[in-house]
């Protein structure tokens, strides 16, 4: 009986290293054929003019931007900015990118004149993205007061984005005034 319980252990194993070797098999032959579409994708032609493809052309913050409130205490958390990028046909457009937003109080001292800056890479602006079916398509984003306890209630704020544009490598820069009056 044990060398029957042996020969029994013996085919079990033989049976599991011949199903490792027919999937090792499988995986070989999806490198290759993955291996071979790198291959044909390589061959294409890479020098592309960026004019040929749809791209951003330029960008636009909204007039809408403006003070927001979030808490709902009455007194605005800071700035709202609605970025809108369009394409070389004057169509707005998403693209994978990355944007730096500052907002400055030009009436202070040069020192405390940025009130509000925020950056965000890629997936943070992905997240940013507003649009649907017969709406307006933009980013939005929240930029908080820097100083939260101190926030510049009256003056008007002046809003400077800067959109990296990673299809391109090109940047682009837009400049807004905007009120604090919350939404």
């Amino acid at each position: 009986m044990e060398s029957a319980e042996r020969l029994s252990t013996i085919q079990e194993l033989q049976d599991k290293v011949q199903a490792q070797q027919q999937q090792l098999l499988m995986k070989d032959a999806q490198l290759q054929r993955q291996a071979e579409e790198i291959r044909q994708l390589r061959a294409r032609p890479t020098q592309i003019p960026i004019d040929d493809l749809v791209h951003v052309e330029r960008i636009d913050i909204d007039s809408l931007s403006g003070g927001y409130d979030d808490n709902r205490d009455g007194r605005p958390d800071g700035i709202r900015v609605y970025l809108r990028l369009y394409d070389q046909f004057n169509g707005r457009m998403r693209a994978t990118g990355t944007a730096e937003v500052r907002l400055l109080d030009l009436s202070q001292p040069a020192e405390r004149q940025v009130v509000g800056q925020i950056t965000l890479d890629k997936d943070q602006l992905s997240d940013c993205w507003y649009g649907a079916l017969l709406t307006s398509e933009h980013y939005t984003i929240s930029v908080p007061w820097k100083d939260a306890s101190n926030p510049p209630l009256s003056q008007p704020i002046t809003v400077l984005v800067s959109f990296s544009d990673l299809l391109s490598g090109r940047t682009f820069d837009a400049q807004r005034v905007v009120t604090v009056v919350p939404e």
